[in-house]
């Protein structure tokens, strides 16, 4: 089992072709799940409780250290677009601290929301970036799809766990 883990290294691809002018780090998705107030008789209050399957607005903001091609090739709002995030996460063995890695891959799909063209300074990066809202989100961990949303057609899987098969069995 790798302890101590770290990004080594990743790359950010766009349909296959790799995004040249992306910066260091690049934010992923955060997952909130809608929920509703519900009380009344029998509780003891109010509860928030999550609808299962609905998850609040997704965004991942692709950050580049200046203006390029690659910046421009996200830009077309009525396009979607599709991102791959290919990674090595390197660990530690808890037994006799030997170092190996893992492959984590992480895949979205959506449409620009925001777009920032940064600053202009002498020397400097330009801090370029789109943001794309999204209706897809996928992390592949180790070989193993461990989360994966499609807002569009239902689909909510942890680990393995299609939890949304039923309810789309019903509608």
């Amino acid at each position: 089992m790798l302890k101590l883990q770290l990004v080594n290294r990743y790359t950010v691809y766009r349909g296959g072709k790799e995004l040249i002018g992306t910066a260091e780090e690049v934010k992923l998705p955060e997952i909130t799940n809608l929920t509703d107030s519900v009380g009344g008789a029998g509780f003891g209050g109010n509860m928030n409780i999550p609808v299962i399957g609905l998850v609040d607005d997704m965004e991942m903001e692709i950050p580049f250290m200046s203006l390029c091609s690659d910046v421009f090739s996200l830009m077309d709002p009525t396009q979607t677009t599709d991102i791959t995030l290919n990674g090595a996460i390197q660990g530690m063995d808890g037994g006799d601290g030997s170092i190996g890695y893992k492959p984590v891959s992480i895949s979205v799909r959506g449409t620009v929301k925001k777009f920032v063209p940064g600053s202009m300074k002498s020397g400097a990066k330009m801090g370029s970036s789109v943001t794309l809202g999204l209706s897809y989100y996928k992390v592949v961990l180790d070989g193993k799809t461990v989360l994966e949303i499609d807002k569009l057609n239902g689909v909510y899987v942890v680990n393995g766990n299609d939890v949304l098969r039923e309810v789309r069995d019903m509608c």
